[in-house]
């Protein structure tokens, strides 16, 4: 999305706002600022006439607010067609200060998924072929309403082919997944220049036989919570500016501000959900907490940082649980063979845990080994074990609060 601006009356000072960056200048009481880019503005008494050019399939909205920090629409979405569009404020000029700018922004192409439309057609000969049609939101639940038309053309030799065609009844939610379709006996009636915004600011469009869909980038999530739990951070958070059926993901970063040897950590929640978990928190140690809401527009600037200062680490970890232990390519004709040991974490405690301790024992002499892998690996390999003996195995995890108890016992035969 670009944003183009325009001093809309004569302050002293104006800004111009252009792919995001601020510009700065002075100008006489009478005289306009002219941005720099393809908006174009010119004085018509107390009105503000706009020009600008068009490109197919994007939108282009005029906004106007009392600082460039807030906006609002100032006349109807326009799709672009590749003409030149003017739009006429009035009274722009007249007043106290105030700024104006264009958004233009690339919408998202609304389609039939392949093997929906082959589901509905019933040919696929080559590749099926879509002109897409949206309607109108549903007004129950927001989702956005559309027709599409299908068609392929079989060959059947030659001298003769055979085209296929069908026309099927579509819903897409606001991140523009096909969610429902069926077919229609009978063609509808569409228009080729239709449009339709929502309260939230979402614009669907058709521009000849495609359909388009628009959302707002989101502002910066509001009301971020954050509560530990164990090694973790639970985060809640409230969507801002934005309908929070547009959210396609957001996500949740952690960075320690007091402990050089802790790492950031960044966890991505899929879809429209308001919370989410951070794991593996280090303890004693103040993370700065910020969250990222994202639509198909776009990832909102991050939310205001929460700091939070983790417990010390007091709590043990609990024993390993489905502990498995296994001949490693068995081989009784040897004198020795290998043992693989696969286990599953525990409750951690209140901080990570940081390694494993394994200990094997053999019966008859067989001897006791012992092995220490990192927190994060869940398998571990004896080598040049003795086959004879049956072997009992045991897991133990440890944290920075120490070693916690061990697993239950687990037995594995000689061969």
């Amino acid at each position: 999305m670009r944003a183009n601006g325009k001093s809309c009356v004569a302050p002293v000072i104006a800004i111009a706002l252009l792919l995001g960056v601020t510009l700065m200048a002075t100008h006489s009481a009478t005289a306009l600022v002219i941005p720099p880019g393809d908006l174009a503005a010119t004085q018509s008494n107390s009105d503000l006439v706009l020009t600008f050019p068009t490109i197919s399939p994007r939108l282009y909205t005029v906004q106007a607010g009392p600082n460039p920090l807030q906006w609002t629409n100032r006349a109807p979405v326009i799709a672009g067609d590749g003409t030149v569009k003017t739009v006429v404020l009035s009274n722009a000029l007249s007043g106290s200060q105030g700024f104006c700018r264009l958004l233009i922004q690339t919408p998202a192409g609304l389609l039939l998924p392949v093997n929906s439309a082959f589901a509905i057609l019933g040919y696929d000969c080559g590749g099926i072929q879509e002109q897409v049609y949206v309607t109108g939101f549903d007004p129950s639940t927001g989702n956005i309403l559309g027709d599409v038309y299908l068609k392929t053309v079989c060959s059947c030799g030659k001298a003769c082919s055979t085209t296929h065609t069908k026309w099927a009844a579509v819903t897409w939610d606001l991140t523009g997944n096909a969610v429902s379709a069926m077919a229609l006996s009978n063609a509808p009636a569409v228009s080729t220049n239709f449009s339709a915004t929502d309260a939230t600011g979402d614009t669907i469009y058709n521009a000849g036989t495609r359909a388009y869909l628009v959302v707002p980038i989101p502002a910066s999530p509001t009301g971020v919570t954050v509560l530990q739990s164990g090694d973790q951070f639970n985060v809640f958070w409230t969507f801002n500016g934005v309908n929070p059926a547009t959210i396609t993901s957001s996500t949740l970063t952690a960075i320690p501000l007091d402990n050089v040897a802790a790492s950031n950590l960044t966890t991505a929640v899929s879809g429209s959900a308001t919370s989410g978990v951070i794991p593996t928190l280090q303890p004693s140690t103040t993370y700065q907490i910020t969250v990222v809401n994202a639509t198909i527009a776009g990832s909102s600037p991050p939310s205001a940082p929460v700091s939070v200062m983790t417990s010390p680490a007091t709590v043990l970890p609990s024993a390993p649980t489905n502990v498995v232990a296994a001949w490693q390519i068995p081989d009784p004709s040897g004198t020795t063979d290998s043992i693989t040991v696969t286990w599953q974490s525990g409750d951690p405690g209140n901080s990570p845990i940081d390694e494993y301790q394994i200990v094997i024992n053999g019966s008859d002499g067989g001897g006791t080994f012992t092995q220490t892998v990192s927190g994060t690996t869940l398998t571990a390999y004896f080598n040049s074990v003795d086959f004879i003996p049956n072997w009992s195995i045991t897991v133990q995890a440890h944290n920075a609060a120490g070693w916690g108890p061990k697993s239950i016992t687990v037995n594995l035969g000689g061969l």
